[in-house]
């Protein structure tokens, strides 16, 4: 019998041991309590979501509006190329078919 613990000392052991588990759960406690309910974090995640499919919207209405105004860009580059003929080019060529034709009728 001189190998079995005496009653004090298993008492000893149990104490230790209830120690050690309460301060395990009690690490474990202060870990759960920085964690995130799921009903939040599936808010914020939708949140989040919603965000980007706006900035997702923003962008395309962006680049509609650049796309439009390069559209319009070209075509004033077509009118001004048009105006440029019919002020510079057109009398001209009026000019060389008059000086044509008089040459032609005499």
């Amino acid at each position: 019998m001189a190998d079995e613990p005496t009653p004090w000392e298993l008492h000893r052991s149990m104490e230790a041991l209830r120690r050690s588990v309460e301060t395990g759960f009690n690490s474990l406690n202060a870990r759960l309590d920085k964690l995130v309910p799921v009903d939040l974090f599936q808010a914020y995640q939708q949140a989040v979501q919603r965000q980007f499919d706006e900035h997702e919207r923003e962008i395309a209405a962006l680049n509609a509006a650049r796309d439009a105004e390069k559209n319009q860009r070209s075509a004033d580059r077509r009118l001004i190329g048009l105006a440029v003929f019919t002020a510079f080019v057109s009398p001209l060529v009026i000019l060389l078919i008059q000086l044509w034709l008089t040459g032609k009728g005499t």
